[in-house]
């Protein structure tokens, strides 16, 4: 054996280097932790929807989901139902304050399970596969909503209901395309809100770039989709408006 080659057997291997050459892979997405990158982990969502790449936790990553978070549904939502109830249901607050803790609290431990089990990948339901017991779970929290705010925060009714055929249209398009939840919930927040209390509803559509960027740079969405999403809170508030006069 000559010496260069026992110079290169001599080399010590690699432990993490996944086909033996003695030279890891570079870390992508975050490997560890409550809420991987798509694609990342094991489960059913391992693999990422077409058009989404796990980017490395660096950079704006930590402020996009700073964003997401703030921003989230839950977050939206619980504002929304308590500005409007303020404003056209003052009597009804403690009422509707209790519904919504409730849907919030059973819908964030249904999500809990899912991702500890491993089920999904993120707890955003991050691919297709795992949006339709999503969304079924949703409509059913939905449906209780309604049922127990229909006589003390009647007011609440038909936004309930719009928020209701703005997940079945999701849940319709979702063999397509992963509409993007987050911007649906802020559009339809800052839409429905223009009346309202103006104040409210700008500051709503001026965080609206933001929270699309922080989807894309997290790769939960496409850019198709964080758009999808908001055409679709915006037809879903225009048709409330509408219906409410």
């Amino acid at each position: 054996m000559s010496g260069g080659e026992r110079g290169d057997s001599s080399k010590p291997m690699r432990a993490d280097a996944p086909d033996g050459t003695g030279e890891a892979a570079a870390p992508v997405g975050v490997k560890g932790g409550f809420d991987r990158e798509p694609g990342s982990g094991p489960g059913p969502g391992a693999a990422a929807d077409a058009g989404q790449v796990a980017r490395p936790e660096r950079g704006g990553y930590r402020l996009a989901r700073a964003v997401s978070v703030v921003l989230h549904p839950f977050a939206v939502f619980a504002l929304l139902t308590l500005r409007t109830v303020q404003l056209l249901a003052p009597q009804a607050s403690v009422h509707a304050l209790i519904g919504v803790a409730a849907a919030i609290v059973v819908t964030w431990l249904f999500v809990i399970q899912r991702r500890r089990s491993g089920r999904w990948g993120t707890v955003d339901a991050s691919h297709r596969s795992e949006r339709p017991l999503l969304y079924a779970v949703l409509l059913l929290v939905l449906a209780i909503c309604w049922w127990w705010m229909r006589e003390r925060a009647a007011a609440l009714a038909p936004g309930i209901v719009a928020v209701a055929a703005m997940l079945v249209v999701a849940a319709l398009c979702n063999r397509w395309i992963k509409l993007s939840l987050h911007m649906a919930s802020l559009t339809f927040a800052a839409v429905s809100l223009s009346a309202l209390s103006p104040s409210w509803a700008l500051a709503g559509a001026v965080l609206l770039p933001l929270l699309g960027w922080a989807r894309v740079r997290m790769a939960r969405h496409t850019r198709p989709e964080v758009i999808g999403g908001t055409a679709l809170g915006a037809v879903a508030a225009l048709a409330l408006q509408v219906w409410v006069g």
